[in-house]
Parts: structure tokens; C-alpha cells; sequence
């Protein structure tokens, strides 16, 4: 089996990958604010105690990393895939997540505060115990996502398909089409 490495990096210097990246790699309490990951494969990597304020990644295959105890605050990832990743107690406050693929993804205390998701994929991924006051959703997949304990104040759902979709073992999905085909009068209902 091969040995995990771990990197060291000294804020501003450029970071230095090898062509085929670094999977099965560490970075353990290390500062990369404003890092800048393109086109690498940091596949299996995990980001533990790691400072990545304004990092930037874009075209970079996060597939079954690893994120803990870390700041993302105001990072972007772009075009990126970051499926079966793992990521607790990480603060992404108002990050920027566009075009990408987080299926399967496990997220357990994020802070998604302000974070803006656009054209991402969420299917069969669990979120637990995250704050998400004031993140936005925009074309998003859901399809067999979990949120358990999670804060959702104010959440505001339009022009989505919502079939099936379930909040404490109630079938709003079915309440939100019976509104809509008239069968039920909203009004009544929550004037009763």
C-alpha cells in the first residue's frame, strides 16, 4: 500500500503538483488562502485543519475527499466533481459552488451560510446539523437527499418539482400539487 504524503505550503508560494496531482495525499494545518486548484486530480486527498479562505477550484476531481475542521469561507469551486466526499465541521460561508457534480456526499456541521449553489447535483448526498440561512439553490438535483437537523428559516422553493419531496414524514410534495391542481384551498386551510 502506498504511503500517504503530506504537504506543507507557505502562504504565496505558488502551489507545486505533479502532472498526475496528488491523490492519497494530506494537508494537515495548513494555510491555502487563496489557493488556486486547476485541472488536478485531488481525488481521496483530505483537508484536515486547513485554512482555504478564497481558495479557487475549478476543473478538479474531488471525488471521496476528505474536508474536516476546515475553512472554505468565500471559496468557489467550479466545474468540479466532489462526489463521496466527506465533510464535517468545515465553514463554507458564502461560498460559490457552480456546475457541479456532490452526489453522494456526506456534509455534517457546515456552516452554508450565504453560500450559493448554482447548477449542482446533491442527489442521494445527507446534510446534518448545517446552517444554511440566506443560501440559495438554483437548478439544482435533489432527488434522494437527506436533511437531518438542519436550520432551513426562510427557505423559499419556486418553479421546482417537488413529487415525493417529504419534511418530518409529511408528503408536502402531494400537498404542494393538490394546492396547485385546487384540489385543496390553501386559504381555507390555513385560515382554519
Amino acid at each position: 500500500m502506498d504511503e500517504i504524503k503530506t504537504y506543507q505550503h507557505k502562504v504565496g508560494e505558488p502551489l507545486r503538483l505533479s502532472e498526475d496531482s496528488i491523490p492519497d495525499a494530506e494537508f494537515v494545518t495548513v494555510n491555502l488562502e487563496r489557493a488556486a486548484f486547476d485541472r488536478v486530480n485531488l481525488s481521496t486527498v483530505t483537508f484536515q485543519d486547513a485554512n482555504m479562505e478564497c481558495a479557487v477550484f475549478k476543473n478538479v476531481d474531488l471525488n471521496s475527499c476528505a474536508f474536516n475542521d476546515a475553512y472554505l469561507d468565500n471559496s468557489t469551486i467550479v466545474s468540479s466533481s466532489f462526489a463521496k466526499a466527506v465533510v464535517e465541521n468545515v465553514n463554507m460561508e458564502a461560498a460559490r459552488f457552480n456546475g457541479l457534480n456532490m452526489s453522494r456526499a456526506d456534509f455534517k456541521g457546515i456552516n452554508f451560510k450565504e453560500t450559493k449553489f448554482n447548477e449542482v447535483s446533491l442527489d442521494e448526498s445527507q446534510l446534518f446539523f448545517s446552517d444554511m440561512l440566506n443560501a440559495s439553490f438554483e437548478k439544482i438535483i435533489l432527488t434522494g437527499t437527506r436533511f437531518k437537523e438542519c436550520s432551513l428559516t426562510d427557505v423559499e422553493i419556486t418553479d421546482c418539482e417537488t413529487d415525493g419531496l417529504r419534511i418530518d414524514g409529511i408528503d408536502v410534495g402531494a400537498v404542494i400539487k393538490a394546492v396547485k391542481e385546487k384540489k385543496i384551498d390553501i386559504e381555507k386551510l390555513i385560515n382554519d
